[in-house]
């Protein structure tokens, strides 16, 4: 009767572990759909327009993750390029060490043939509402984080540490709101290392702020110091609305209101001569 027992105890055990290990080989065979899926799925949540991928792949046991073509949208509008951001590679290497903790650290992040569109129109840019989007769920994860510290709860969301983002062979495309073509130049993004090393570490949300506001101060001053080839390159009427949008942007960061007007007078029909003096680029 005991070995009965034991025999019946043992069938099933044996039954739950076979079990088991289709889950696993499943979810190992399925794991770059599952989390294909899911990207496309919650970043639009994060940046507020959609996102597409063309392929994800997960090597678990070494820790990397590779995406490629990963496209963000336009926000909806009148934004007439095809899109406002374009990786062509991204690369990260996660220390599997970590991925139970509640900080997961990610060694390595590489963005590699990073095509950034910046079309704007003085008062607004794609670039820009994709920024405000993350930025006010950024703000409301902050928010709710200080209130449950406040009732003395624990926030068991996982957070990040990464120790070097680089993006390279970076892309800007300068274009009047609406215009149908405009400037592509090369630039520098400067590599960004030791994010989230504190104990907290920083939250997804957080890393995706800091790396959009880096593509889109690169955009703005990019925009400044492409004004006089602007001009050569593309139609007067285009150019014109370029020298006085991208150049407002620029000045904004220091004293908005004045250059802005004298932006807009070169975008609605004012002459060239009328938009702010275009700073030079350093890169």
């Amino acid at each position: 009767m005991a070995k009965s027992k034991s025999g019946l105890i043992f069938k099933i055990i044996l039954g739950i572990l076979i079990v088991l290990i289709i889950l696993v080989v499943a979810v190992l065979f399925f794991i770059d759909t599952l989390a294909k899926n899911a990207l496309e799925k919650g970043a639009p949540l994060v940046l507020g327009t959609n996102v597409s991928v063309e392929r994800l792949h997960i090597e678990p046991l070494k820790g990397r993750v590779e995406i490629t073509n990963l496209i963000v949208d336009n926000p909806q509008g009148t934004y007439s390029s095809e899109y406002a951001i374009k990786l062509g590679d991204v690369i990260a290497d996660v220390d599997i060490n970590t991925v139970l903790n509640h900080k997961i650290r990610i060694e390595e992040m590489f963005l590699k043939d990073v095509d950034i569109v910046y079309e704007t129109n003085v008062l607004n840019s794609n670039l820009q509402e994709i920024l405000d989007n993350v930025k006010k769920l950024d703000t409301a994860e902050k928010k709710e984080q200080q209130e449950d510290e406040a009732k003395g709860e624990k926030d068991d969301d996982k957070t990040l540490q990464v120790d070097l983002i680089e993006l390279s062979s970076v892309g800007v495309t300068v274009q009047a709101k609406g215009a149908a073509t405009g400037l592509p130049i090369k630039v520098t993004i400067d590599p960004m290392t030791n994010l989230g090393t504190d104990e907290e570490g920083i939250t997804p949300v957080g890393l995706t702020l800091r790396i959009l506001g880096a593509i889109v101060t690169t955009a703005i001053k990019t925009a400044g110091g492409s004004v006089g080839d602007a001009a050569s390159a593309i139609s007067d009427a285009t150019s014109a609305a370029v020298a006085g949008a991208t150049s407002a942007a620029v000045d904004a960061s220091k004293n908005a209101v004045n250059d802005a007007a004298d932006a807009i007078k070169g975008l609605f029909g004012g002459k060239k001569e009328d938009a702010p003096e275009a700073q030079p680029q350093g890169n």
